[in-house]
């Protein structure tokens, strides 16, 4: 009997030693690009270098960053970039809606990468409707909201990117200096715009895509569109004495639409893939050329209520 479950004590401590083997794909660090241009704004660049996963650093400098300019085609310059930041600023730059913007940037005898977009032309906010309305919230049960209807023309004859953001600002005085506060508002929607094909998130129902839209269901027409702005947004806190809430309609390139979007995917908005078993990864979309990141133009108009006490 001793002989046996000496035999069984050795059967059981080989079975639990097992080495596992896992094998990186060794890659080589990337070149980071992105910038967002608005017309008439300073461009706000960066670039870095891409990390290894196991690296503790999320991003590394670039040594000797350069950038060249083209808009419509026409040569900007070449531009040194700061050595201490991968965010730099250059407000002598002048873009128009409607311009073709590429860039090209590198390290001094490094790699090379590229992008192009362009700026897309302002959509008109033509009207917007406020009325009071109590609404039916699933899992808030009934809330009295302020339903706000925005008309704007979409262009005929080309695919459109749209995106709906609501700012709340308050001014007011505190101790005799002055008061300001800014927040995003989640507000609610079941506008048809909002859930066409894709955009409901297909397989994953109730992914919040933050005001992200495509004209598909519009097609070149004047279009109404409604969203429901909560209550509480509206109240003053204690030193305030203005608020106001203003509606951006972007305007988007299809560069920044996918790109958006895979970044919704890719995270799982407000926590969404959380206690789901399975999910498949999303890779995050880029327009750069032998790199990563976005090089993407973009617009708005806005709209706004302001509220006094």
């Amino acid at each position: 009997m001793r002989r046996i479950l000496y035999i069984l004590l050795a059967l059981l401590l080989i079975a639990c030693e097992k080495d596992i083997e896992i094998e990186l794909n060794a890659q080589s660090d990337k070149l980071v690009m992105y910038t967002f241009i608005y017309p008439d704004s300073t461009l706000n660049f960066h670039l870095s270098k891409s990390q290894s996963i196991l690296s503790l650093e999320d991003y590394q400098h670039v040594d000797k960053g350069r950038f060249q300019l083209f808009v419509n085609d026409d040569f900007q310059g070449a531009y040194i970039l700061p050595s201490d930041t991968i965010w730099s600023s250059w407000p002598e730059f002048n873009f128009e809606p409607g311009d073709a913007v590429r860039i090209n940037a590198y390290e001094l005898n490094g790699d090379t990468v590229k992008a192009q977009t362009y700026i897309p032309k302002a959509v008109e906010l033509a009207a917007m409707d406020t009325v009071t309305i109590v609404r039916d919230v699933p899992d808030n049960g009934i809330q009295k909201m302020l339903k706000v209807s925005l008309r704007f023309e979409d262009p005929p004859g080309e695919n459109n990117y749209y995106q709906v953001i609501a700012v709340r600002e308050g001014w007011g005085d505190r101790a005799g200096e002055p008061y300001f506060t800014q927040e995003t508002i989640v507000y609610d929607k079941d506008d048809a715009v909002f859930t066409q094909g894709e955009q409901s998130g297909s397989l994953l129902p109730g992914l919040d895509f933050q005001g992200l839209f495509t004209d598909g269901v519009i097609d070149g027409k004047a279009y109404t569109f409604t969203l429901y702005i909560p209550t509480d947004d509206l109240f003053f806190d204690y030193y305030e004495d203005k608020i106001r809430i203003t509606f951006y309609l972007y305007h988007h390139t299809s560069d920044y639409f996918s790109y958006f979007r895979s970044i919704i995917l890719a995270d799982g908005y407000e926590g969404f893939y959380e206690g789901l078993p399975v999910f498949e990864p999303v890779k995050i979309y880029s327009n750069v050329q032998n790199g990563l990141g976005l090089v993407s133009g973009m617009n708005f108009d806005s709209d706004s209520l302001v509220f006094v006490k």
